[in-house]
């Protein structure tokens, strides 16, 4: 499913979704910027992007990184727009993963894109000038787009979305992620566009919780480490409980994940 909602006169937020019973199971955020997408939402919701797409002009395609809520619908701009994406993402879109059934339920599966231009530093789009701004955590190659004129940041999946996060993929390094929060807090911004949440205005304290929260976690699971204990007695003290859906993700995410990075992980950009 798809939903359309106008933001500004400059951009209109694209939802899509799987639906199910009439409501979406969990929203991801694509931006229309003027004649630019920022990100083309998951495979399954393509009917409805194809549909938006012919009735909208969009003249380029901006990808942020390579998870398939954010890559789902490139099919649709391939060889029409150029479709722009670092080194790492252009790999990862001629050769998708390929995702397991709960996935492929909530999200969709890509479709391989062999058609797609490297991103450049900056780029215009009329008289917007944006920056493209490293923001590793999430995945190591995600980037956001800056426009420092509006005080506008396209952050991706920077942020974590639950205020409290405690599940993480093998390939997220979270204290990566809190330096990463850390760089966005000092940069000038008014508005974050966050895939999730949706454009959240003065975001300071939308970040400075999840900033709050890993760090206040990672010094009780460090001290707990310390003293001896494992990951798995770790978990059970901290009482960090897994969401409803932990076992379908078939070992994508984890909570011993989440405690391994907090404890052994650091940051590297």
């Amino acid at each position: 499913m798809i939903e359309i909602v106008p933001f500004n006169e400059d951009i209109t937020c694209v939802k899509t979704a799987t639906e199910q019973d009439g409501a979406a199971i969990m929203f991801v955020y694509a931006y229309l910027v003027r004649d630019a997408l920022f990100d083309t939402g998951c495979a399954n919701a393509i009917g409805g992007i194809r549909e938006f797409a012919r009735g909208n002009k969009i003249n380029q395609v901006y990808i942020t990184h390579s998870h398939e809520d954010h890559v789902g619908c490139c099919k649709v701009f391939e060889g029409n727009v150029a479709i722009y994406a670092n080194e790492s993402v252009q790999k990862a879109l001629r050769n998708p993963v390929q995702r397991t059934e709960f996935f492929r339920f909530v999200w969709g599966q890509p479709e391989p894109v062999w058609d797609s231009t490297l991103l450049p530093d900056r780029f215009s789009i009329g008289d917007l000038n944006f920056e493209v701004v490293p923001v590793p955590g999430h995945t190591m190659e995600m980037v956001g787009f800056y426009e420092p004129a509006k005080k506008w940041f396209f952050a991706a999946d920077a942020l974590p979305l639950p205020s409290k996060k405690r599940i993480a993929m093998p390939d997220e390094n979270v204290p990566q992620m809190v330096a990463t929060m850390e760089k966005i807090l000092a940069m000038d911004i008014e508005i974050l566009f966050d895939c999730h949440k949706g454009p959240i205005e003065s975001p300071r304290e939308h970040i400075q919780t999840r900033i709050d929260y890993i760090k206040e976690v990672q010094q009780e699971a460090r001290e707990l480490h310390e003293s001896g204990k494992t990951v798995a007695e770790i978990q059970e003290i901290l009482r960090l409980e897994a969401p409803w859906y932990m076992e379908m993700t078939e070992g994508r995410f984890g909570i011993d994940i989440f405690i391994k990075s907090i404890l052994f992980d650091k940051p590297v950009l």
